[in-house]
């Protein structure tokens, strides 16, 4: 049986625009357009009068100044919005701001001006407004069998000569309003810290170099954005790369010494960095000791990931819902029973310094740094 359409609304001023954009998502089997909207308030009475499954909104859209519009739909009608930005307004700060108002994905309009060519960005429109039915309503089983096929199968022969170059792995999983969360952790680890950290937070691509920029100011530990062959070392933390999906590969063969590789298989299937595939690989190495923290977000991005960790013997940490913008990834988490600690946001650079030091226990409520 056919699953039903992701019913789409398109809200751009330009006519051409919409026309485009509505024919785009019309020629893809598993999608329709809703509805069309050239202003705000055409998109809010549409949303009030019919749900919708995506809202793809221009940002320039009229009445939507200072994000006003994307703050009537996160509090009045709630729904996924895919962004359409031009390159000229893009930056950190708008990225933190719109995450946090129900923004599920930034797309970088092709030009400006009323004859854009949309065509050039049809793959992208199309895979990250799939990209929300898939994050937000995947079968468990069904994608864990799929993550299974689409890595490399089989334990790689070690050499028992080789070292890990870290002994604990952590890997933060994050989303909505997960740029502020990860830097009151950054800044709360130790300076000593004897872990690798990797950071897998859904950004656009060529932003994540700048949050990167961003967490190094906080910390005395060493920060870099992931790249291809980049080791996992003790005191360092590496944030994946937007518009790709990182995972780890062994140095060697060696599985409890690993580096950063990129999965070949085809984008848009999953939310890009992907967390699920970042703790898979991480799960299925030999490091001693291997934890997995996950973050505020829209969807269950890091759900099956935090299987295999927990199946290999490693753990679990989930954002309480009281600090927790979006109380959805670590919610997804948390209903899977795979979780073993529930901390408010404060505790968990805590709990990671404690664990990294050999000293795990920590209490649910302990909120020190």
């Amino acid at each position: 049986m056919q699953a039903e359409h992701i019913k789409v609304v398109i809200a751009v001023e330009s006519g051409y625009s919409r026309l485009m954009l509505d024919d785009i998502i019309n020629t893809e089997a598993d999608m329709l357009t809703h509805s069309l909207a050239s202003d705000g308030s055409e998109l809010l009475q549409t949303l009030r009068d019919n749900a919708a499954d995506v809202a793809l909104v221009d940002n320039d859209l009229p009445l939507n100044k200072e994000f006003l519009l994307l703050k009537q739909i996160f509090s009045e009608v709630p729904v996924p919005v895919v962004l359409l930005v031009t390159r000229s307004m893009l930056s950190l700060q708008l990225v933190k701001q719109a995450t946090e108002l129900g923004v599920y994905a930034i797309i970088l309009k092709p030009g400006r001006g009323q004859y854009i060519n949309y065509r050039g960005i049809a793959p992208e429109v199309i895979s990250k407004v799939r990209a929300v039915r898939q994050t937000l309503h995947w079968d468990t089983k069904t994608r864990l069998a799929q993550l299974q096929q689409e890595l490399f199968a089989g334990p790689q022969l070690p050499f028992p000569h080789l070292q890990a170059t870290a002994g604990t792995v952590v890997v933060i999983g994050a989303s909505t309003g997960g740029t502020q969360a990860l830097e009151i952790i950054v800044k709360g680890l130790s300076p000593a810290l004897q872990a690798s950290v990797l950071v897998v937070v859904h950004l656009p691509k060529s932003f994540t170099k700048t949050f990167a920029a961003r967490l190094q100011e906080l910390t005395q530990l060493k920060v870099a954005e992931g790249r291809e062959g980049m080791t996992l070392k003790r005191g360092k933390i590496i944030v994946a790369p937007g518009g790709k999906n990182m995972v780890v590969v062994p140095v060697m063969g060696n599985t409890a010494n690993l580096k950063i590789g990129f999965s070949s298989e085809p984008a848009g299937s999953f939310d890009q960095p992907n967390i699920d595939l970042v703790m898979q690989t991480v799960a299925q190495s030999s490091v001693k000791q291997v934890l997995g923290v996950i973050l505020t977000g829209m969807g269950k991005d890091g759900t099956a990931g935090a299987a295999y960790i927990r199946r290999r013997g490693g753990l679990i940490v989930a954002q309480d819902e009281e600090t927790s913008l979006i109380f959805g990834m670590a919610k997804s988490a948390i209903d899977s029973g795979l979780v073993g600690r529930i901390l408010p946001l404060s505790a968990i650079p805590h709990y990671i310094n404690r664990l990294a030091a050999q000293q795990p226990s920590v209490s649910a409520t302990d909120t020190s740094v």
